[in-house]
């Protein structure tokens, strides 16, 4: 059921068209605010961040595979293709994971904004990924995008920091390293759209191999620190309602928006020959979604050099995806 109707969407040529794209790309960018979000809010409230990520894991888990079995949703790419396509997402999530609880520990000690900002800038990375071997083309502007956004990151290392413990240079460490793993992660994550045979693996199958790297990771991060202290911890977390809140918000967005826009408007991207602008189409809108929210939300001071980061780093995410 599912791949005839999304069988039936395809033959809607809005649904095949870059714009089609481009709008999946900023929805689910702009979405993506939330996990930041949630991941610098959670310590504050005592929950751990690694059990908000465990317990979507087992229900995105849970939930892809009724949805796969119910709607006959199976791959029909070749069954090596499949596990490689597969295995390259299970592997992106997992390095996912690990870079947002690191995340979560620099919101802790310097200011959300800025430390989103310097993490999301690695979209850089999949775009020169694209330039480099599959063939995206690059042009003078797209160029002096380039230019602009790692220029966006120094101004962002040189950014104070607001928030009220006195942690020197930690929080800076700390994200740049989730920088550098992001860059990976999202090199993983855009390579199988590149693949005319990743069409016929479908997302809710892909969305599964993400969700099992996250569930995987998130067990391993958890037994490898677990102490007396930390299962207490743990016990009294599941008891918590915010947790499951936090959980079922996360999903909510997730789930939809990967079954029915990330990897749909990816592969159309990917198919037009655009698909390293994905990432720097729906970073972009993150950071622009949770700079707003770290100042309507958060509360957090905005200082001049974070604005001029933040003005410098979307025009060279503009620039990048331009065609001229």
């Amino acid at each position: 059921m599912f791949q005839q109707i999304s069988g039936f969407l395809s033959t809607i040529p809005f649904f095949s068209s870059v714009a089609f794209g481009i709008i999946a790309m900023v929805i689910v960018g702009s979405s993506w605010c939330l996990v930041g979000l949630v991941m610098g809010d959670a310590p504050k409230r005592g929950i751990e961040p690694s059990l908000v990520q465990m317990g979507g894991g087992i229900f995105s888990v849970l939930f892809s595979l009724m949805i796969m079995l119910v709607t006959s949703a199976y791959s029909t790419a070749p069954l090596k293709a499949t596990f490689l396509i597969c295995l390259t997402y299970f592997i992106g999530s997992a390095m996912n994971f690990v870079m947002l609880q690191l995340m979560s520990k620099a919101m802790q000690l310097g200011p959300n904004g800025v430390i989103w900002s310097i993490i999301q800038s690695a979209l850089v990375f999949p775009f020169m990924g694209g330039i480099v071997f599959f063939n995206v083309e690059f042009t003078v502007l797209r160029g002096i995008g380039i230019a602009l956004l790692l220029g966006a990151l120094i101004l962002f290392a040189f950014t104070k920091d607001n928030s009220k413990k006195t942690t020197g240079a930690k929080w800076k460490i700390l994200a740049f390293t989730c920088m550098a793993i992001a860059a990976i992660q999202q090199n993983l994550a855009t390579m199988p759209s590149y693949f005319e045979v990743s069409r016929g693996v479908p997302s809710i199958v892909r969305s599964l191999s993400a969700a099992g790297g996250t569930l995987f990771m998130a067990i391993v991060w958890n037994a490898v620190q677990m102490t007396q202290e930390r299962w207490e911890q743990i016990k009294k977390n599941v008891r918590n309602l915010t947790l499951w809140k936090y959980i079922a918000i996360l999903q909510l967005f997730g789930l939809v928006f990967a079954y029915t826009l990330l990897y749909p408007g990816m592969d159309v991207m990917a198919g037009k020959g655009l698909g390293g602008m994905c990432y720097p189409m729906m970073v972009g809108s993150c950071i622009i979604s949770f700079t707003l929210s770290s100042i309507w939300i958060l509360k957090e001071k905005v200082r001049a050099i974070q604005l001029a980061a933040l003005a410098v780093c979307i025009g060279g995410l503009i620039l990048i995806c331009t065609k001229a």
